[in-house]
């Protein structure tokens, strides 16, 4: 009976150590300007903030007029050409995507209370670097902690294999020619006159016609290659290979020789992106972010000039509206808080250039959502990093 009375007096201890540990309080704390700091025994965390990355693609095109441009329509009945050096805009491309990052209005300090031992309070957190409440430990996540903005990013530019230095090369082929004329010369000994007749030999330069007319008839020549090669006019049993060598030296030929007419239109990519923090108080609003102009590209706000104004606009979906409505009914129900974590919003996220929409979609806004907290106790929770809601759960 003594054993056994021993046996139960050691379960009731256990049991008693178990319900300590279990209700090891800590309090967390919101962190603001007017807070007053009751104790230094703890640890800060933050909960992020949504950040709207808006990347807008711009497709700047260079105009070359070809030297032959005006005789395009006569000789090749072209009239589609590049009839003046210009350059131009226009966009390409507009994504938009999120990322997060610490929100300064939302740092708590984690307060340890007396009963939490030495050891739990070395191993209670995990945090990104940035200062983000990952969970408690132990936490295992591999996700990428690197954020990065690109305010204006242009990228290497790809220009046609024959661009620049040698947009028209053939356009150096001879320009002039041999002109051949007979002088007559009279020469008078004693009493006769002889007239002798000599061939005079000049260089004369070719007119822009009498180019572009050399040029057009080069072309038909080409293209009349081309059609003998392929149709077997010559009789000869090529092999693949090299036929479709001769026929594609042919094709850039008659490519190189048609931009003489054509002109020349070069695309250079330029990537601009803008970083917005949606708040409460733009909610529903359109929100200027730069200025696009066909002649001059992408343009600051307050630029002169015409153009059109690009637009961010951010919607609530309204998920969280039950939530709130319940929070505010339940009240604050204790003095002690435990750990504060997230509600994320939806928000429909659209972006329009002047009174078009341009593009739209569906994102978490974290900041739009609500904030509560769980009870004072030792929690094991583990939170989702981009948003600062709460992954697992669980009770020690």
């Amino acid at each position: 009976m003594e054993a056994k009375g021993f046996f139960n007096r050691l379960v009731l201890l256990a049991l008693m150590l178990c319900s300590t540990v279990m209700h090891a309080q800590i309090n967390v704390v919101h962190i603001d300007n007017n807070t007053f700091p009751q104790t230094n025994e703890g640890i800060f965390y933050s909960l992020p903030r949504t950040v709207v990355n808006v990347t807008v693609k711009i497709d700047r095109i260079e105009n070359y007029q070809g030297p032959y441009a005006d005789y395009a329509q006569r000789y090749l009945g072209l009239k589609n050409v590049v009839q003046s050096n210009t350059i131009e805009y226009r966009i390409a491309d507009i994504n938009i995507s999120t990322s997060f990052e610490p929100d300064p209005d939302q740092y708590y300090f984690v307060e340890f209370g007396d009963k939490v031992t030495k050891g739990e309070k070395t191993g209670m957190l995990s945090l990104t670097d940035a200062g983000i409440i990952l969970g408690t430990l132990p936490v295992i996540d591999t996700t990428s902690q690197v954020i990065k903005l690109i305010n204006a990013e242009e990228p290497p530019l790809e220009y046609e294999k024959d661009a620049f230095g040698e947009l028209f090369r053939n356009y150096a082929d001879v320009s002039v020619f041999e002109k051949i004329d007979t002088v007559r010369r009279k020469v008078n000994i004693d009493t006769m006159t002889l007239e002798r007749s000599y061939l005079k030999k000049t260089m004369v330069d070719k007119s822009p016609e009498q180019k572009a007319k050399e040029a057009a008839d080069f072309l038909t020549k080409i293209r009349d290659n081309r059609f003998n090669l392929i149709t077997g006019f010559q009789e000869v049993n090529y092999n693949k290979e090299t036929l479709e060598f001769m026929d594609a030296q042919l094709k850039n030929l008659e490519k190189e020789y048609l931009k003489l007419f054509t002109g020349v239109k070069i695309h250079k990519m330029m990537t601009f992106s803008y970083k917005y923090i949606p708040t409460q108080n733009q909610i529903n609003t359109e929100i200027p972010i730069l200025k696009f102009n066909k002649s001059k590209g992408v343009q600051d706000l307050d630029a002169a000039g015409g153009g059109k104004i690009i637009t961010i606009r951010v919607q609530r979906v309204g998920n969280t509206n039950s939530v709130s409505a319940y929070l505010q009914k339940a009240g604050k129900a204790s003095k002690s808080s435990g750990f504060y974590y997230r509600i994320p919003e939806y928000a429909r996220v659209t972006v329009k250039v002047g009174d078009n929409t341009q593009e739209e979609q569906q994102c978490l806004i974290n900041q739009l959502g609500l904030i509560t907290n769980l009870p004072a106790s030792k929690w094991r929770v583990l939170f989702h990093r981009e948003t600062g809601g709460i992954k697992t759960l669980g009770i020690e």
